[in-house]
């Protein structure tokens, strides 16, 4: 007696040779592995999630700025992490500490959260062509909601139209000059930690 050890999936075979890591812009709904808190060499505050879509693709480095090198608040920052506790349930985050250098949110892991993701085009201090995935606008991942249109009892129509009208992003250099960071929204940020420019506003208060 034979035993059935595959069957054919049409979808999954259309993956093969395709890269293990979310490389397009688009609505992705994922479980997140991990919340890393980092801060850059001159001070800014990040929080750096992790994390596995449903089709199995991973992404890393999606850095949220929390504070500025100067230690003032990044009111963008801190709204698009409310808004990611309020999708995936979490009220309240703690840090914990696994080493000096690798200190966590532990509250976030394992859960799921929707997330429209923007492929940014960057440039290498070397000059090389690369890109990053920011972090648009996050959203229910059972309904598809925003954290608006669930507050106001509105179907889900936000993420499809964004999703619709979604392009890469170029920000790379025709002019390469080697320094240590990235200039945005006036405080420097660490390499390979990529910050978004807000899409929208986001409410302050997240229901729960």
């Amino acid at each position: 007696m034979n035993n059935v050890i595959f069957t054919y999936d049409q979808e999954s075979a259309m993956n093969a040779g395709q890269s293990g890591f979310i490389n397009e812009s688009g609505a992705y709904v994922l479980t997140i592995s991990e919340a890393k808190l980092t801060k850059s060499q001159h001070g800014a505050e990040f929080i750096e999630f992790s994390g596995e879509a449903d089709d199995g693709r991973k992404v890393s480095y999606l850095s949220i700025c929390c504070k500025k090198k100067d230690g003032s608040v990044n009111s963008f920052g801190q709204s698009m992490v409310q808004a990611i506790m309020g999708c995936c349930g979490v009220r309240q985050v703690t840090s914990h500490m696994i080493s000096t250098s690798h200190v966590i949110a532990p509250e976030f892991a394992g859960k799921r959260v929707g997330l429209v993701l923007q492929k940014i085009l960057r440039t290498k201090n070397n000059g090389d062509d690369t890109y990053g995935m920011d972090i648009r606008i996050p959203f229910y991942p059972d309904t598809r909601q925003t954290i608006a249109e669930k507050v106001e009892g509105k179907p889900a129509t936000t993420i499809d139209k964004m999703v619709a009208n979604l392009k890469d992003k170029d920000e790379r250099k025709t002019n390469v000059q080697h320094y240590s960071g990235q200039q945005s929204n006036g405080f420097l940020e660490a390499p390979r930690q990529p910050q978004g420019q807000p899409p929208m506003d986001f409410d302050d208060d997240i229901p729960f």
